[in-house]
C-alpha cells in the first residue's frame, strides 16, 4: 500500500471504492483544467470588447478575469468543448479504471 493511500486512510476502502475515487478525482481534475483553457480563451475574446463594457480601463482590468472565469465554469458546467472527457480519458490510461463515466462522454476519435 502506497504512503499516500495511507496518509488519506484509503487503505481501508474496498478496491471498487478507491476505483470510483480515483476517477472522480480524474473527472473533477479534467473539468478542471478545462476551466482554465477557457478561462483564457474567453479573457482573450472579452479583450476585444473594449474597456467600455466594463466601465473603463481600470475597471475592465479588474473585472475581466471574474468574468472570465464565471464563463469558463459556467461553459464547463453545460459541458464545454468536450476537452475534459478527452483529458479524463488520458487521466484514466494511468489509472486501473478506464471504463467510460455516464457524466462525462468519452473522447470522440478524429475521423481521417
Amino acid at each position: 500500500m502506497s504512503e499516500l493511500s495511507n496518509l488519506l486512510g484509503l487503505g481501508a476502502l474496498p478496491a471498487q471504492t478507491k476505483t470510483d475515487l480515483a476517477a472522480l478525482k480524474a473527472t473533477e481534475t479534467a473539468k478542471d483544467f478545462e476551466a482554465v483553457f477557457l478561462t483564457q480563451f474567453v479573457d482573450q475574446m472579452m479583450k476585444t470588447a473594449g474597456d467600455t463594457a466594463f466601465g473603463g480601463k481600470d475597471q475592465a482590468e479588474m473585472w475581466r478575469s471574474f468574468m472570465s472565469e464565471a464563463v469558463a465554469k459556467h461553459l464547463v458546467e453545460q459541458g464545454g468543448l468536450g476537452l475534459a472527457g478527452s483529458v479524463r480519458n488520458m487521466l484514466g490510461a494511468y489509472t486501473r479504471d478506464t471504463g467510460p463515466k455516464a457524466d462525462m462522454p468519452p473522447a470522440q476519435e478524429a475521423k481521417g
